[in-house]
């Protein structure tokens, strides 16, 4: 894991109030006049007024910054978008090209439509989605926390749309170069009890450098996300950033070089209307999405469309499985869900109840042990065990020891972890705030639990983490084996559909567990993984069969 801890509120505090230094023009100390500077840089007030409408086209790259050692260099993914934006920031249009490289190699295209409070996905995007509703098939109606963080991600990236809300406010005196833009008190803001975009001004060009936020990171908690502008053109009489380059916590996420730029474009106002959803607008949902935005597209940018309702637990199709007691064994118990491609297993040991990964977010988490509560076991959690540190497993962590418990992960990350939990976390709530978590490093192998309730953690070497991070159960008495990753349960019936790159990557993975198992001399008959079922294979051999492929 990169073990990188960035922003404090210290070094936030010297990115908003230091950015004047002793010879720069008096004329910064007053927003105001600082705020007429930009107007006129870019381009003047009628010209800004006069937009309504932008079109260009992208092409960039995007890196994961948590998912050491895969991929190399951290490069995910190369994309394309065209985009017709309405400059108040409430209608877009973006038909994206996507080409990832990690997980899975797999193109996506497909289109975003936001109108309002309605949004709508269009097109099959990837292999998986012809099998898996939730990862954004034609017609995905684009639930409330994906379409509020495209929505704040959109204005971001546009310092004309921004210009336009802050003209709508009062701009208050100050002595910075930093101008809240206002975000809260639009429609399309949260309320003033959340953080508000700013604009970050060059005291020279009057230019923006940035616009950034305080957010929230599912793991790394409070973070800032910035959009820094570069190469700026004259377009209309209006000045307008060519490079854009998105920055959560200090990491480059993506970067996006702009092209035929237009301003107020001809188009058909049709495009940028979508039919009413079968759902309903949720704001307290937006609320989450806005607040972690940049979650969705780290999904999207590794193959995946994730747009699932977190609370779902009961299955409602016949490709998902229920929540429910593991098969011959009254002791371990499954979370799962129809939307929800992450499960979490619960083991009862010893008095207590053991939990094995923490996907997505807190909120998840909370429906998790909400649904332990009521179909399991009401015993206290003693354990929460990371199976391996990528953010979609790790997301939920803080949840699932709300109610107490130690974390349990591989020796290479404790140290992380332990710096992780000391994060601030304060834009979105922190479950365990002001309790201290012990973290215990797993270093080979450690038993937990007597009888038929005994488990054992293994670290195990593989390409998919590094070393002494990936944690994998064993339980002899129902000669189990759970992972997840390694080896994923129902993706066997579209192997023929993956290509020769993922075939081999998936057997090669496959062929770790394998031949860790051989070398430990374990005794397994049945395989459960904590990523989604599509059928009810889990016999071993079916492993073992994917690791010879």
């Amino acid at each position: 894991m990169n073990g990188k801890l960035t922003h404090s509120y210290f070094l936030l505090f010297l990115l908003i109030f230091s950015a004047c230094t002793d010879d720069e023009d008096p004329v910064n100390s007053d927003e105001t006049l600082l705020y007429e500077e930009m107007i006129n840089a870019i381009g003047g007030s009628t010209a800004i007024e006069n937009s309504g409408t932008i079109s260009y086209q992208a092409v960039g790259e995007a890196f994961e910054f948590q998912e050491d050692p895969e991929p190399i260099n951290g490069k995910v993914a190369d994309f394309s978008y065209n985009l017709i934006y309405d400059l108040n920031g409430k209608q877009s249009k973006q038909e994206w090209s996507i080409q990832t490289d990690y997980a899975f190699e797999t193109d996506l295209n497909f289109v975003e439509t936001i109108n309002e409070n309605q949004g709508r996905n269009e097109g099959i995007n990837g292999f998986f989605s012809q099998y898996f509703a939730g990862f954004g098939v034609s017609g995905d109606p684009m639930f409330s926390t994906k379409l509020a963080a495209r929505k704040k991600t959109l204005l971001m990236s546009s310092p004309l749309a921004i210009l336009k809300m802050i003209s709508s406010n009062k701009i208050q005196g100050g002595k910075s170069d930093v101008i809240s833009v206002g975000y809260n008190t639009s429609s399309l803001g949260l309320g003033s009890s959340t953080p508000d975009v700013e604009l970050v001004i060059d005291p020279k060009t009057y230019l923006p450098l940035k616009a950034q936020v305080l957010e929230n990171d599912p793991l790394y908690g409070d973070v800032l996300y910035e959009v820094v502008y570069g190469d700026w053109i004259e377009i209309n009489s209006i000045k307008y950033p060519t490079q854009l380059t998105h920055v959560l916590d200090g990491f480059t996420i993506r970067t996006e070089t702009l092209s035929n730029l237009e301003v107020n474009p001809s188009f058909d106002p049709s495009e940028l209307t979508v039919p009413e959803a079968d759902w309903a607008y949720d704001e307290n949902e937006a609320k989450y999405g806005s607040l972690s935005s940049q979650f969705h597209f780290r999904m999207l940018m590794v193959g995946f469309m994730e747009d699932f309702p977190v609370e779902f637990t009961d299955a409602t199709s016949q490709l998902a499985l229920p929540s429910e007691l593991v098969a011959n064994d009254n002791k371990v118990f499954r979370v799962s869900g129809d939307f929800q491609s992450h499960y979490t297993y619960a083991f009862q040991i010893d008095g207590g109840i053991l939990l094995y990964d923490s996907p997505l977010n807190n909120r998840r988490s909370s429906a998790v042990l909400e649904k332990v509560r009521s179909g399991f076991s009401s015993l206290p959690i003693s354990y929460v065990v990371n199976s391996h540190n990528h953010f979609d497993h790790v997301g939920g962590l803080r949840g699932n020891l709300a109610e107490g418990g130690e974390l349990i992960v591989g020796a290479g990350s404790k140290e992380s972890f332990e710096n992780i939990l000391n994060k601030p976390y304060t834009v979105l709530l922190n479950p365990i705030a002001g309790r201290k978590v012990n973290v215990l490093g797993v270093e080979g192998e450690m038993v937990i639990g007597s009888g038929d309730e005994q488990i054992i953690l293994y670290t195990i070497p593989t390409e998919h983490a590094e070393g002494e991070d990936f944690i994998i159960i064993y339980k002899p008495s129902t000669k189990t084996i759970y992972s997840t990753d390694l080896y994923n349960a129902g993706f066997g019936f579209v192997f023929d559909n993956l290509g020769t790159t993922n075939q081999e990557r998936m057997s090669r993975l496959a062929k770790d567990l394998v031949e860790f198992v051989d070398f430990k001399g374990l005794d397994v008959e049945t395989a459960y993984t904590t990523h989604g079922f599509t059928n009810q294979d889990f016999d071993f051999n079916t492993v073992r069969n994917f690791a010879g492929s």
